[in-house]
């Protein structure tokens, strides 16, 4: 069978169905995704996981608005403030290939809770930090409470990935792109709310809030959150097995270009907003537009990669136009026409959102099909490794971004800063377009899991009793058919 972006990844054996089986299903062959279809059970996966991924987001967006001129106070470079941002991401790059290996040993839903957890407590933690004494104490405390953060962070962000790559295998985009919204709206009201908080009760505040909210969120997902049934069967291997790949190694480069974009912007954008003479909480709604319209935006990006399954042309198409809106944000020096207005500004956030959104809700199902062509089965073990392979990909691009640009605006200014980032982006989308044109048909995927063939086979077997059962019926009755037939004449 050949692969492409519209094959679902569970390949089903039996093509036949009763009339009382029969599923709606989309143009792709995919099952046509609805939260009325699922059963109560699966609701509830989604309802819990929607509900943790905005107080998370909230939580850990809040702090850019106000940590880096904080931080200054504190003694802290602008250089610095970027690596305290990019340590969180360079912990998750580290440890989710470790989490996403030994997930099944774990189990999903210890991983998911735990480190929601852990998250909420380094929270409240974080709001501490103020009373650290300045210069060297309240930098490393700084940097020892986001890395353990990020230890929980990586923890449940690649048990959720898998989990839903368990659940709804033939709509991993679409669910994806709908818990994005989520995300989105907890990025988009998590600088507002942070500035809010921040002018109302100081420094502290905003982390005690929001992290006795997730902590809250945890309590509630261990009560509500049903049992995931997490496979027995292990793949031997590592998850840099997956690096064989060509689609997987593309679109690292893009999930990487896009993240790079996202975290360049966490140090640096509140210090480039500060020459229009802007309030803190409207400098926090400026932080709200892109992620705004990332959350608005992605479960119709969703539920285009489903039904359409053009994943690769929206990953490259979305980055490519991406770069246009990084040359609008500096504005380019060598695009002198530009104003340099805040409306300006305004616009590329809004087309930040809407192309970057473009590009990477698709990417966990590109990754999901270049490991089905490498032959690992479709169970939780396999959804693990491809959830920490995204995980850590996304992470590694969120860690240079802050690092590197609060680097290349103190060297650079924002303006030049800005352009080298429209060109990663620009070499991303390019590598996809050109894998795209290079090869069309993606390698055959492999056949079903032992398990999902058990099962099948059992539909089979089922399906030939029937089959059986009815034409030994239809048989018997055609000949009393023609027996009483015989009497008659």
């Amino acid at each position: 069978m050949a692969a492409s972006e519209r094959t679902p990844l569970l390949v089903n054996a039996v093509e036949s169905q009763s009339k009382d089986a029969i599923v709606p299903t989309s143009p792709t062959g995919t099952a046509e995704f609805s939260f009325k279809s699922v059963d109560r059970r699966k609701k509830f996966i989604l309802v819990s996981m929607g509900f943790v991924n905005f107080c998370a987001s909230c939580c850990f967006s809040l702090l850019a608005p106000f940590f880096p001129i904080e931080a200054g106070h504190k003694g802290a470079s602008q250089s610095v403030v970027g690596l305290i941002f990019g340590v969180f991401e360079l912990v998750i790059f580290i440890s989710s290939p470790i989490f996403g290996n030994y997930i099944s040993k774990i189990g999903c839903k210890f991983m998911f809770i735990s480190g929601i957890m852990v998250c909420g407590s380094c929270a409240i933690l974080f709001g501490l930090l103020d009373k650290c004494p300045d210069g060297t104490m309240f930098i490393v405390m700084c940097f020892l409470c986001r890395s353990i953060e990020a230890l929980g962070c990586s923890a449940f962000v690649t048990a959720l990935f898998a989990i839903l790559a368990h659940e709804f295998p033939d709509s991993v985009i679409t669910v994806m792109g709908s818990l994005e919204t989520f995300s989105g709206l907890g990025m988009m009201v998590g600088p507002p709310i942070g500035g809010a908080l921040y002018e109302l009760g100081g420094y502290g505040l905003p982390f005690f809030v929001m992290g006795s909210v997730v902590i809250f969120c945890g309590v509630l997902v261990t009560l509500v959150m049903p049992t995931i049934e997490d496979s027995k069967r292990r793949f031997k291997g590592t998850i840099f097995g997956l690096l064989k790949s060509p689609m997987i190694l593309v679109t690292f480069l893009n999930i990487s270009a896009g993240s790079i974009a996202l975290g360049f912007m966490d140090p640096t954008l509140a210090n480039h907003l500060l020459r229009f003479d802007l309030k803190t909480w409207v400098v926090g709604m400026m932080f709200l537009i892109a992620p705004a319209v990332y959350g608005l935006t992605a479960p119709f990006w969703g539920y285009l990669g489903d039904k359409k399954g053009k994943v690769r042309l929206m990953i490259g198409g979305g980055n490519l136009f991406a770069v246009t809106a990084w040359l609008l944000l500096g504005p380019a020096p060598f695009l002198p026409f530009i104003p340099d207005a805040l409306y300006v500004n305004i616009i590329s956030l809004l087309l930040i959102g809407l192309c970057i959104g473009c590009s990477l809700i698709p990417t966990f199902k590109a990754l999901l099909i270049g490991a089905n062509s490498l032959g690992l089965p479709n169970d939780i073990d396999t959804y693990g490794k491809v959830s920490g392979f995204f995980n850590s990909s996304f992470s590694f691009g969120a860690f240079f971004g802050p690092t590197i640009g609060g680097v290349m605006v103190q060297k650079f200014g924002f303006p030049w800063a800005s352009c080298g980032i429209a060109a990663m982006l620009c070499i991303g989308g390019g590598l996809m377009l050109i894998y795209l044109c290079v090869v069309p048909v993606l390698p055959s995927l492999p056949g079903e899991t032992p398990f999902d063939a058990n099962i099948n086979i059992e539909k089979s077997k089922d399906i030939t009793k029937i089959s059986s059962t009815s034409e030994t019926t239809e048989t018997t009755l055609l000949n009393s058919n023609e027996n009483k037939t015989d009497l008659n004449v």
